[in-house]
């Protein structure tokens, strides 16, 4: 049972191993490629904030996005080797999406942006929700067979990437570009 349905009930080890493919985006770069450019642009930018400004007045997008970025980063979404699914860590990264808007919606109160950062500020915590609907829909799920279990994981995966891209293209630069 456990082999066609590994969330099955009745299942005795419920995992499931993933085997990601890699996907090129636009100008054949990889994620990979995508987050390593994004986190060096962002170290500089944490770097120069903490040399530049005094405690009270460092760019505070910039100082959360710390607590931010360690989601996107995980083996899983950027490599391609087979990564074993369970529901610990399915807990694991729920509570990880849960922490990481919590960081975005106390942004809200710390910062006065512009009408067009908050609007992509909520586009992002509404990306955030439906990540959390997405992982819950998979962790509760106990009837999906193998072939599903990979299509979700894989669907997931897009999710988490493109919540990214969001993140890094919309609202981390235009807040970024905000403060100069």
């Amino acid at each position: 049972m456990s082999w066609f349905y590994p969330f099955f009930h009745f299942s005795i080890y419920k995992i499931f191993t993933y085997k990601p493919t890699e996907v090129l985006y636009h100008n054949d770069k990889t994620y990979e490629d995508i987050l390593n450019k994004f986190t060096e642009s962002y170290e500089k930018n944490l770097a120069k904030g903490i040399e530049k400004y005094s405690n009270r007045d460092q760019d505070v997008t910039v100082m959360q996005t710390q607590y931010i970025l360690p989601i996107f980063e995980q083996d899983w979404l950027i490599g391609t080797d087979p990564v074993s699914m369970d529901q610990h860590k399915l807990d694991e990264m729920l509570v990880d999406v849960k922490q990481s808007r919590d960081t975005l919606l106390s942004l809200i109160t710390k910062k006065d942006y512009s009408s067009e950062v908050k609007v992509y500020l909520v586009d992002t915590i509404n990306n955030f929700l439906r990540l959390e609907e997405e992982i819950r829909y998979i962790k509760d799920g106990n009837n999906f067979s193998r072939s599903e279990l990979n299509i979700l994981f894989g669907n997931l995966r897009n999710t988490f990437r493109s919540n990214f891209n969001i993140f890094a293209t919309t609202f981390y630069e235009s807040s970024h570009l905000q403060r100069q």
